[in-house]
């Protein structure tokens, strides 16, 4: 037994590459696939129609979930006491403490917030979309179900990585700059799902047919995201409360 795991370390010892698979799930392959949708986003959707994506590019909704998990690892930066988010939010709760004098203080309320959202939002993204994903039937005849969530999660990567990369710009944003600085950031999202599914759809479908696809696709995406952020403040609300009267 001994002689056996010596010979698989020798032969495949791991390295930075399982590592990084370890601990956020992510590996080269899954950077590459992200890049690739960047750079030639019509070869990843053309591998997602392939079983085994080609060898080539990691399965989409794995890759959309890794970076969620990321962006949840890094709550330091949109999270923090200091930190546009949170200070935002905690006036927004001083007003709503001052017209309804019932609720929680704010400290409890803020902090419930954040551990709400940090468990809810991820899969509550996950399975919002994943329903979504099963019945858009934009990506051209015959396309599988199966197929059109890989696609589909091809292009909510995107706006995740647009998510994770505006988040380590928070501590930079005053309270005054967040509210622009949000719409910014959807709009961003917005052009991106917009230019990613033009390009890589190209050649399904005359020009016609992706003139109402594409701002579609997009618009539906950002409306689910309104939903997603809707279900997450009340299942975060109805904790709060629970705890809070729970403890009193």
């Amino acid at each position: 037994m001994r002689e056996t795991i010596e010979t698989v370390a020798k032969v495949a010892p791991p390295g930075f590459n399982a590592f990084l698979e370890d601990v956020f799930g992510l590996n080269v392959r899954g950077l590459r696939t992200l890049k690739d949708l960047y750079v030639r986003p019509k070869a990843v959707f053309e591998n997602a129609r392939v079983i085994d994506w080609a060898n080539t590019h990691t399965p989409t909704i794995r890759l959309t979930f890794s970076l969620i998990t990321v962006y949840m690892l890094l709550s330091f930066f949109w999270a923090a006491e200091d930190g546009a988010l949170y200070q935002g939010l905690y006036q927004q709760l001083e007003v709503l403490k001052e017209t309804n004098p019932d609720l929680p203080p704010v400290d409890i309320m803020i902090e419930g917030w954040f551990a709400g959202y940090s468990v809810i939002y991820p899969f509550a993204y996950m399975f919002m979309h994943f329903l979504l994903g099963s019945f858009l039937f934009v990506w051209g005849k015959g396309t599988t179900w199966a197929t059109r969530l890989r696609l589909y999660f091809g292009l909510l990567a995107m706006g995740m990585s647009v998510a994770l990369v505006s988040t380590l710009l928070l501590p930079l944003i005053t309270v005054d700059e967040l509210l622009i600085y949000t719409l910014g950031v959807m709009f961003l999202g917005l052009v991106l799902y917009c230019v990613t599914y033009v390009r890589a759809m190209s050649g399904t479908f005359s020009v016609g047919a992706l003139l109402w696809r594409t701002p579609l696709i997009a618009v539906l995406i950002l409306i689910m995201e309104f939903i997603i952020g809707m279900i997450t403040q009340l299942i975060s609300g109805i904790w709060i409360g629970v705890s809070y009267a729970s403890g009193a």
